[in-house]
């Protein structure tokens, strides 16, 4: 008798999960990695446990190379999506919340694991009586009960773990982040999180705390989930009446996977708990260091004491990452406060300001190599016409989106960003671009590259050039006013969140060093107007910046002699004489008063 033909008599006598458009108790997610041998046994036993339940089951491929896809494919009532790349665990639940339609829970499992009778039945009950989240117990191969629940990450937890390991398993709880008493495995109650094999969650729940934290990439992501889960009000409940068998639990992982476990411990701590940062991953180090001799742990020791290295470790791959929405932000003519509001004042400055920001400014946008971004600039609702109507085509075309207003802020900017841009991918990146500079034609990729590779916080491409006049100079500026941040779309502060200079008090910063990725126009009637850097060639930098060098000429031997001997040594040295200088000046008066300071300053000019 044919094998499939076989298949199919015996799986028409069991119950069918439903289509797209029906309406079901449960839409299951499973985020698939090369998992063709799993993932037939998780399907037959979500049937076997399905009962009453109405279930829509939801593949989503991390471009698995053992025919994953095709094994799905062969199981007519399942929905498989390709994610186009391996994006993760997270980004795949991300993509699955997409094709969940109408359902009052949503289940998420590994591929793996294999549904133990009752258990979906013991889950709903829990979330009936007031969970928002519930989690079965996980026993092994063995049928043995593993410790998957755990506490809120503390510096005491880590030190302990750090130290003792599986040894003193009676050890006070605050010393452990596993929860090791047996008694805790016994009996139903609310818990910090537990590892992320299965766990069933309320869809308002689900649909309100929003996205998964994609930078994780994998491993840290439910435990961001659950602390987001608990900060809400909500609770996350054990049911050990519900069990599931995880076969890999325990298991062996390559070296890169125990680094960016490690690692990934540190973003959450970055995230969450800012202040232990440092800290934890100082007791991790030591922690990884007594087992230098062990491969495993040596990758993740060199991964803790160079951050370098994370780049390195497994992170989202494909070409169907393009989960990013990236938005330039620039300030035209917006009313400012400060300094800046008695410049713009000043007769002729919009006529100026309108040319430079088409001779530089938008044929950089336009010549971007990768055209996937938005174009956000905001206006004075008073603006002239003849300004209304230069800007209009630009508009009209599609390259800006304009939007009036007396003032903005930060979280104004985070929901325009939503807005404009749709707000339809994992990761958002924002970029600032002043109305009278240029970015290089690979400006957009490389911070899309420096996200899909891992970065978060604020991005700052160090290298860049600066124009005066017919002269060209290349800079180095780690925290350079053409500040990008990368983040996801929970609670985002994006680039305007503070001065450039002092982004790094709220989140974690990276200057990427490469070939010039910016432009600055110095000129009269800039708040900026100094050269800096070294005297260049603009031979080698004009197909970055169509256009905007043609008409800069090359210095010849004794100019860049009198340069590097002279006038640069006095540059640098009053770079460091104004910058020591500010940054007492933040220091003693604050970023208010350095600001009136300033504007008493122009004033007197």
């Amino acid at each position: 008798m044919d094998t499939n033909a076989a298949e199919s008599v015996d799986r028409s006598q069991e119950p069918r999960f439903a289509g797209p458009d029906a309406t079901v108790d449960v839409a299951v997610i499973v985020v698939t990695y090369n998992s063709a041998g799993v993932i037939e046994g998780l399907v037959r036993s979500l049937r076997e446990d399905a009962g009453d339940l109405s279930l829509r089951v939801i593949a989503v491929d991390n471009a698995s190379t053992d025919g994953t896809p095709d094994v799905v494919a062969r199981i007519a009532d399942v929905t498989v999506i390709p994610a186009g790349g391996n994006l993760g665990y997270a980004a795949g639940i991300n993509i699955g919340m997409t094709a969940v339609g109408a359902a009052d829970d949503v289940l998420i499992l590994n591929p793996d694991v294999r549904i133990l009778s009752g258990c979906l039945a013991a889950l709903r009950t829990r979330l009936r009586a007031g969970a928002s989240c519930a989690v079965p117990a996980i026993l092994d191969s063995r049928g043995e009960l593993t410790q998957s629940l755990r506490r809120e990450p503390t510096l005491l937890a880590a030190a302990g773990d750090a130290l003792l390991g599986s040894r003193w398993p009676t050890r006070p709880g605050a010393l452990s982040q596993t929860v090791r008493s047996s008694e805790a495995y016994r009996g139903a109650h609310p818990i910090d999180w537990a590892t992320g094999a299965a766990l069933l969650i309320d869809r308002r729940a689900a649909e309100e705390l929003g996205r998964w934290d994609e930078r994780f990439f994998l491993y840290s992501e439910e435990t961001d989930f659950f602390h987001r889960l608990r900060a809400s009000g909500r609770q996350a409940w054990f049911e050990p009446e519900a069990q599931v068998v995880h076969a890999e639990a325990g298991s062996g992982r390559p070296p890169e996977l125990v680094a960016l476990t490690i690692v990934n411990a540190v973003r959450y701590a970055q995230k969450h708990h800012p202040r232990t940062a440092r800290p934890l991953q100082g007791i991790l180090a030591l922690h990884e260091l007594r087992r230098w001799r062990d491969p495993d742990h040596r990758v993740a020791l060199q991964a803790l004491l160079s951050r370098r290295r994370w780049a390195g470790l497994p992170h989202a791959t494909g070409t169907g990452r393009q989960s990013v929405d990236h938005l330039l932000v620039t300030r035209f003519n917006l009313p400012s406060h400060g300094p800046e509001s008695l410049i713009r004042a000043r007769e002729g400055w919009l006529q100026n300001r309108i040319e430079l920001f088409e001779r530089y400014t938008v044929p950089s946008v336009r010549s971007q190599t990768n055209q996937d971004f938005s174009w956000l600039v905001y206006l004075d609702p008073l603006s002239p016409q003849w300004l209304l109507d230069r800007l209009a085509p630009l508009v009209d075309e599609g390259l800006l989106v304009a939007r009036y207003r007396e003032e903005v802020g930060w979280q104004d900017v985070a929901a325009d960003a939503g807005e404009v841009t749709g707000g339809r991918g994992g990761m958002l990146i924002t970029t600032n671009l002043d109305n009278d500079d240029a970015l290089a034609v690979d400006f957009v990729d490389r911070l899309r590259e420096a996200a899909l590779d891992g970065r978060r916080g604020a991005v700052y491409l160090a290298d860049g050039l600066i124009r005066v006049d017919g002269r060209l100079y290349r800079w180095r500026d780690p925290v350079n006013a053409f500040c990008s941040v990368i983040e996801t779309w929970e609670a985002p502060q994006t680039a305007w969140r503070d001065w450039h200079i002092l982004l790094r008090r709220h989140m974690a910063v990276t200057s990427l060093e490469g070939p010039p990725g910016w432009l600055q126009i110095v000129h009269g009637r800039n708040v900026s107007n100094r050269i800096r850097g070294r005297l260049a060639d603009p031979a080698s930098c004009r197909t970055l910046f169509p256009g905007s060098l043609d008409d800069v000429e090359s210095p010849g031997r004794h100019d860049l002699l009198i340069d590097a001997l002279v006038a640069r040594p006095a540059r640098e040295t009053r770079e460091i004489v104004r910058g020591a200088g500010k940054r007492i000046l933040l220091g003693a008066m604050g970023k208010n008063g350095l600001e009136q300071l300033k504007e008493r300053f122009h004033a007197a000019r």
